[in-house]
């Protein structure tokens, strides 16, 4: 195929994104789909966080209103102003499922077919609770919620067609962002995208309807639009990814102006007034959402906060102090919550991205990489997250695997994947199979791990050890609906993955080396040599 170079490369003569996806497309292709299959293939049980999402999204398909009072009983993540019930999460993600739920409901209506619902299951199965789905404080110690099929079905819709898509989009982001990083290698580049995207706590939300994972994505496309997307509609777009982060997450306000000042240091003044012009309409959205449910653009439903419990940990700044260094221990290495517990493998990305930071030179990478300035900003991103989790009243984010409130950072974190597979290949590749393999097994047991012991030996593998055939009312995956028991049924994925894998490296051997001098390769100052030309370095 030799360079990709030609009308559709950017000014200077770097690779545009187009041409990058079309030379890359066949290896890519099975990649994407792969991803996509392993994130849906959890199916997790529905929760308070997700079902918070979830009544809004259903509420403005169903009613065209922003209060969730019909649906508010599934829930203890909610607000509560005057008499009306709200969810109290950043809208993005519940607004980002609007037009799959429209279709969901369309079908059921068109059919007349089985609506979502949620109903309570008393302990006593002599008493009757006639009320209880639409009053939650009629429950009992013991009474469960159950949910219908039709309930299940459409969360897992909402969830897959939204988080898990742009899930899939983030991990092909980092990709291109490691061709960068790696002169165009494009074998190195994919192990570090999905080091990311199936070793990380990305791939256990990823599975699930939470803000976290959208907004992370959200992020990455901005950062991975500043470094290769150019000119008007690049800026635009970039806008556009920060401003639906924060749309998602509102502490991912600070990484978009992080962001915003890169694109205006790397793009000039003139990019970042387009970004600042594409984020704009997603503020408006915002602040509008804000007026509506909330009485102020400036008030958010952590202000109206139902539940007493949590109410008085948001009373003072939101319930963010001053942050903790035992409590930053604990994210980072704890056995409860701890990142580098859960996935090994970003111990190394962290010390690697702290070389691309302060000694780039000393990383191991060849050509221009992605510049210092992206490496101090994405720095920045991870401290504030730190620092922000680590003086949170919930630090440990309740029910949840791993430091859930840090999710955000890790695409900028996996950055240090790339001078730490040049520096260390096989310890690399050792810990990101283990980091694999513990991800796997946390996002089969679902997110909603308890706030006690270990979130994978204490929570996961014990659910997915001992799991049922047709299992469906709890956290469940597509092998156990299939009929395949226990941990057995993580084989139709793995089997998946193999199949890929042979895939994959078949069709990248089959795509033509870049020349030297010639395509990314040697607009990086690297590049392999043609046939019949000897290469004399380090001769």
């Amino acid at each position: 195929m030799g360079a990709v170079r030609g009308s559709g490369d950017q000014p200077g003569g770097e690779p545009s994104v187009a041409a990058l996806l079309r030379r890359d497309r066949r290896i890519l292709g099975p990649v994407a789909l792969g991803l996509f299959a392993t994130y849906a293939y959890f199916v997790g049980p529905p929760a308070w966080n997700q079902n918070s999402r979830f009544a809004l999204t259903r509420s403005i398909v169903e009613e065209g209103r922003l209060a969730i009072d019909s649906f508010h009983a599934s829930t203890g993540d909610k607000s509560r102003r005057g008499d009306h019930f709200y969810s109290d999460k950043a809208p993005g993600a519940s607004l980002l499922a609007v037009p799959v739920y429209g279709l969901v409901h369309g079908l059921q209506v068109a059919v007349d077919g089985e609506r979502p619902e949620a109903t309570v299951v008393p302990l006593d199965p002599t008493e009757a609770l006639a009320d209880a789905s639409i009053d939650p404080e009629l429950r009992r110690p013991g009474d469960r919620w159950t949910y219908n099929q039709s309930y299940r079905v459409a969360l897992y819709l909402c969830r897959v067609l939204t988080t898990s898509a742009l899930a899939v989009l983030g991990v092909i982001a980092l990709y291109l962002l490691g061709l960068r990083l790696l002169a165009d290698d494009r074998r190195g580049a994919l192990l570090c995208a999905l080091t990311y995207g199936l070793g990380t706590p990305a791939l256990v939300y990823a599975a699930a309807f939470y803000g976290h994972q959208p907004c992370a994505d959200l992020l990455l496309l901005g950062l991975a639009g500043i470094v290769l997307a150019g000119g008007r509609r690049g800026g635009l777009l970039v806008g556009t990814c920060l401003g639906l982060a924060v749309l998602c997450e509102y502490p991912a306000a600070a990484p978009a102006l992080i962001l915003s000042a890169l694109a205006l240091v790397r793009r000039g003044p003139a990019y970042a007034g387009f970004v600042v012009l594409g984020g704009a309409p997603w503020a408006i959205v915002l602040g509008a959402y804000h007026w509506l449910a909330f009485g102020s653009p400036l008030k958010t439903g952590y202000d109206f906060v139902y539940l007493d419990e949590f109410a008085a940990g948001m009373a003072v700044n939101y319930g963010i102090h001053a942050p903790d260094p035992a409590v930053l221990l604990q994210l980072l290495f704890g056995t409860y919550r701890g990142l580098f517990t859960l996935a090994p493998v970003m111990a190394l990305a962290a010390w690697g991205l702290g070389v691309l930071v302060i000694a780039p030179r000393r990383s191991g990478l060849r050509g221009e990489g992605l510049g210092r300035p992206v490496a101090i900003a994405s720095l920045a991103i991870v401290i504030f997250y730190l620092l922000l989790n680590a003086g949170y009243y919930m630090w440990d984010g309740g029910a949840a695997i791993g430091p859930r409130h840090c999710v955000p950072m890790l695409p900028f974190l996996a950055l240090g994947l790339a001078p730490a597979l040049r520096a260390a290949p096989r310890a690399l590749i050792a810990l990101a199979a283990l980091s694999i393999a513990q991800m796997i097994v946390a996002a089969a047991g679902a997110p909603e791990a308890p706030s006690f012991g270990s979130p994978i030996w204490g929570h996961a593998w014990p659910r997915l050890r001992d799991a049922a055939a047709g299992a469906y009312q709890g956290a469940t995956n597509l092998g156990l609906i299939l009929g395949v028991p226990g941990a057995w049924s993580l084989a139709p994925l793995a089997l998946a993955w193999l199949w890929i894998g042979r895939e994959v490296v078949e069709r990248e051997a089959e795509i033509d080396p870049p020349i030297a001098g010639e395509g990314i390769a040697g607009e990086l100052g690297e590049g392999r040599p043609a046939a019949g030309v000897d290469d004399q370095r380090g001769r």
